[in-house]
């Protein structure tokens, strides 16, 4: 969604821009607080942490989306309570 409105924001008229701007930083912020969710959710085997490695992996790969630090530290600890 955020990858579509960029795009559509980036061809939009001034006004248009506008209403797309307030509707890129709601789904910004919505996406910004599911990855946060999503790193510190715990692990419960070596399948899921390989998982949430990948998808992290995925998203730092794509240059529209940047993953906060706080993220990255929330995402480490989730492993570290990992009990093989």
């Amino acid at each position: 969604m955020v990858e579509r409105l960029g795009k559509r924001l980036m061809e939009a008229e001034e006004v248009d821009a506008t209403l797309i701007a307030r509707r890129l930083d709601a789904v910004m912020a919505e996406e910004a607080a599911m990855r946060r969710r999503a790193a510190s959710a715990p692990v419960a085997n070596v399948a899921e942490v390989k998982m949430k490695a990948a998808h992290f992996r995925q998203l730092m790969g794509h240059n529209w989306c940047e993953v906060d630090i706080e993220d990255l530290h929330e995402l480490l600890r989730s492993f570290t309570t990992f009990q093989a």
